[in-house]
């Protein structure tokens, strides 16, 4: 069984990689968020707007939403809290976050926000008494939070997320919500920009190298991922090639092994595995999977590539940007 990020708030190598099935992808309904508008009739609203304040509509998947034109107290929660912390958009509050995983500027500025909950396991007396005029949610699409207790407090603007390739695009739509887009499009604009130079750069070697992207999470089982996956889509972003694996259709991002089906790795140049332990090194049972008789046999391991990646399960552009400068080292390697 694959090991994917549970995603639901806080972002520590426990609560994002623990053990889930693969309906994680699948399109369940997330609840609707509901938006509370300001009046124009001079009473007070949700979350303290004032009577009369200008406001916009956001279209999301479950329906328009009212909110401020130009929200000044927001709260971000699960992926919205990273996203918004990521384009540098001021919060009031947010659920708590790994912080291994955050700058050093990031770390000292998470100091002085207070933390509303982990997770979609929330504290609404603390959530009210932040007075927000906006919630921003992101969550996978199967994590339900109690939208009805938050829509008397602030308008709520959720986005689920149904499989990877919708994270990065919608980090951007989150930041617009904030009425802050260009700053998600600065982060967006560098991972880009980066992505095509090394397309460019090392067009050559790109060619002529297959990749793989591989990880544990049960013992003698393994997981790959194809070029739709939190990874693989980076690996596709600077225009690598994944190896053709015998025997392995892709029916959402991974596909699920045994440690006897090692060898269908072996046309993989490169292969990338979970680096989400200590220190960047593999997973625990990744670790049993590189141990293995059949693993150390592959051309790839005989050759000294295969590597851990930290941010195997990248959600953010910053994420993915760190990982494109370890793919930039790893081609240089070849």
């Amino acid at each position: 069984m694959s090991t994917v990020p549970s995603t639901a708030g806080a972002q520590g190598p426990v609560a994002r990689f623990r053990r889930i099935a693969a309906t994680v992808l699948a399109a369940l309904v997330l609840t609707a968020a509901a938006a509370c508008s300001t009046t124009s009739d001079g009473d007070s609203t949700a979350g303290g707007a004032s009577s009369g304040a200008a406001t916009r509509v956001v279209n999301t998947p479950t329906g328009d939403v009212t909110i401020p034109a130009a929200p000044k107290r927001i709260i971000g929660l699960s992926y919205a809290a990273m996203w918004l912390l990521d384009a540098e958009i001021p919060v009031v509050g947010m659920t708590s976050v790994d912080e291994a995983a955050l700058s050093s500027a990031q770390k000292e500025k998470v100091k002085s926000i207070p933390v509303v909950g982990e997770g979609n396991e929330l504290n609404f007396e603390k959530i009210q008494s932040l007075n927000p005029d906006l919630i921003i949610i992101s969550a996978p699409k199967r994590v339900e939070f109690r939208i009805d207790k938050l829509q008397p407090i602030a308008p709520v603007v959720s986005f689920g997320i149904g499989d990877p390739a919708e994270l990065l695009p919608t980090s951007v739509k989150i930041t617009e919500v904030a009425g802050q887009k260009e700053r998600g499009e600065k982060v967006k604009k560098e991972y880009e920009e980066k992505a095509a130079r090394i397309r460019t750069a090392y067009a050559d070697k790109l060619a002529k190298t297959t990749w793989a992207i591989a990880n544990s999470g049960e013992a003698g089982k393994f997981s790959v991922y194809d070029g739709a996956s939190w990874l693989g889509l980076v690996v596709k972003d600077m225009g690598g090639r994944f190896a053709e694996l015998p025997g392995v259709k892709f029916e959402d991002a991974w596909f699920d092994l045994s440690f006897e089906e090692i060898g269908k790795l072996e046309p993989a140049d490169v292969v990338l595995v979970d680096g989400t332990g200590e220190g960047g090194k593999p997973s625990a049972e990744t670790a049993d999977l590189l141990a293995q008789t059949n693993w150390k046999a592959l051309k790839a391991a005989k050759n000294n590539q295969v590597h851990p990646v930290p941010d195997f399960f990248t959600s953010r552009y910053p994420e993915a940007s760190k990982i494109l400068d370890q793919l930039e080292q790893v081609l240089k390697s070849l």
